[in-house]
């Protein structure tokens, strides 16, 4: 159950996380919101990459454990 708990709390960090992160690359570049899938791309590749990056760092803790 704490695991359950764990992962979801990861998992809203991590999308706030992308939002913000979007939401920097978004006005950095000055990209209009014109195009949706250009946007709603960018936040897909920005979660898919944090979520990569999340996983390795716990499969890596649970294979020295």
């Amino acid at each position: 159950m704490v695991k359950i708990v764990a992962l979801s709390v990861i998992n809203c960090i991590l999308i706030l996380l992308t939002i913000v992160i979007h939401k920097i690359i978004y006005r950095v570049m000055l990209l209009g919101y014109d195009n949706l899938v250009t946007y709603w791309g960018l936040f897909l590749l920005v979660f898919l990459i944090l979520n990569l990056l999340v996983n390795i760092m716990f499969f890596k803790e649970k294979n020295n454990s």
